[in-house]
């Protein structure tokens, strides 16, 4: 019985070819095709490299919101403001003075990242402050889990190479 695989080809391919992906050229006009009816938008093909590019660069600290968009994955947030981050971030500086026998305290988030899955996991960059020192950047993973307990992965001095 011989598979038919006439489905399996790409317009002008012959069988037994392999369509070369790197062949594909983008067009700007296709990102028309990202919008939902709700108005919401999927990423455009240039937002997914830059996303990309992003999480690679810096570990997934350093993502840029894109507003608009609702995507799974590693998403950029603007709202700093939320219980569950700010509570996760507290949970990140008390596991680092535990390790490290300091005292520092929680002071601002300057940017951080989200993943949903049974839970928020946390990428989060925050300034702590230990005494009257001047405020010291972070950075910690963090996951706040469904019934409300916080695991911290690690929490960190954000090294100046990665600023």
């Amino acid at each position: 019985m011989r598979k038919d695989t006439s489905m399996m080809l790409h317009k002008g391919e012959e069988p037994g070819e392999k369509m070369n992906l790197m062949d594909y050229e983008y067009s700007s006009s296709e990102d028309d095709d990202y919008v939902r009816t709700d108005g919401t938008r999927r990423r455009t093909r240039e937002e997914w490299i830059r996303y990309y590019k992003q999480i690679e660069e810096s570990e997934g600290f350093d993502v840029d919101p894109i507003p608009g968009t609702c995507e799974h994955g590693l998403t950029g947030l603007e709202n700093f403001d939320s219980v569950t981050l700010v509570e996760s971030t507290k949970a990140a500086i008390e596991h680092f003075n535990i390790e490290n026998n300091t005292s520092y305290k929680f002071v601002k988030i300057e940017r951080a990242t989200c993943c949903v899955a049974a839970g928020f996991e946390y990428r989060i960059t925050f300034q702590a402050v230990d005494g009257e020192a001047e405020p010291k950047t972070f950075q910690a993973i963090t996951f706040y889990w469904i019934d409300c307990s916080i695991t911290v992965d690690f929490c960190r001095l954000k090294s100046s190479a990665s600023s």
